[in-house]
């Protein structure tokens, strides 16, 4: 979802490393009880000239009778979503942006706006969090990015063509909340820090899809985590809250009699508070997918 997709850019850092290299990507499969989940590192949107899957991800697809997203997209009206993301975007005191941003990121903001062909006056009142989620879901479109190239929208398509079942972790009025929710500074500094990644987006962008591609996991928690870890309070509130409410749905997952592929974004499986650890702390065992077998995770 463009939510998650604008938060993404807080933490890259530069490092590209070559795609398809080693397309091993970010696997992990949970026996235990009745069924298997497969639990699968996704990156929202992916280049559409260079958008195919590592092949562990159609494996896995092909073994689950069920998907299971961060949301089910494909139960969700693009019309409603479009009126409550407009409905949350407008700040409800009528404050203006102009007058709460830095000067400098003010001045930043004008060519983007230009760009977009909106003036001022049309964004002045809106939330900051919605104002860098416009910048950032422009951006990649520009670059030729789209959800629907990325992981959750290539195996979403499969499923509906292959009639599987598709549920979500969440519903879209929770993930707004998450942005919507934020206290205004960390919002307006949401604001600052996307300005200043968006000129060199390309190769971070380079540097994450070639990490996660070969599956390199320190690489991956240095780009995404580091500059959360510097905001324990976001960190908090945007990761590692929904961890620990996704640990009790996958343990669900793992008593029904079928299989299922649980896709979400990196983030949320790496790092000692990740979902694979927290599972790890509930006596699981997980399994990576490496070097085409599955092998231990110490």
């Amino acid at each position: 979802m463009a939510l998650r997709r604008s938060l993404t850019l807080v933490g890259l850092l530069l490092l590209a490393l070559p795609a398809g290299a080693a397309d091993v990507g970010t696997l992990w499969r949970l026996r235990d009880g009745a069924g298997t989940v497969y639990l699968a590192g996704s990156l929202h949107q992916l280049r559409r000239d260079r958008a195919a899957l590592p092949p562990s991800y159609g494996q896995a697809y092909g073994e689950a009778e069920r998907l299971v997203m961060e949301l089910d997209m494909d139960a969700i009206s693009p019309d409603s979503l479009a009126g409550e993301l407009m409905g949350r975007a407008i700040d409800p005191q009528g404050r203006s942006l102009r007058d709460t941003l830095t000067a400098a990121s003010w001045r930043a903001l004008q060519p983007r706006l230009a760009d977009l062909g909106l003036p001022e006056a049309a964004i002045d009142h809106f939330e900051p969090w919605a104002v860098a989620l416009l910048l950032a879901s422009t951006e990649f479109l520009q670059r030729g990015y789209s959800p629907d190239s990325g992981v959750e929208g290539q195996l979403q398509a499969r499923a509906a063509a292959d009639r599987k079942p598709i549920d979500g972790l969440e519903t879209p009025a929770q993930q707004l909340e998450l942005l919507d929710g934020l206290p205004r500074a960390d919002q307006l500094e949401l604001v600052e820090v996307t300005l200043k990644e968006l000129d060199g987006l390309g190769p971070r962008l380079d540097a994450l899809e070639g990490a996660w591609r070969a599956g390199d996991l320190s690489r991956l928690d240095a780009l995404l985590l580091g500059d959360y870890r510097q905001r324990p309070d976001l960190y908090q509130r945007l990761v590692v809250r929904r961890n620990a409410a996704w640990v009790a749905r996958v343990k669900e997952f793992l008593r029904r009699p079928d299989d299922t592929l649980v896709v979400v974004g990196l983030m949320h499986l790496l790092g000692e508070q990740g979902l694979i650890a927290l599972l790890r702390k509930q006596g699981l065992k997980p399994e990576r997918f490496v070097s085409g077998a599955w092998r231990p995770d110490p």
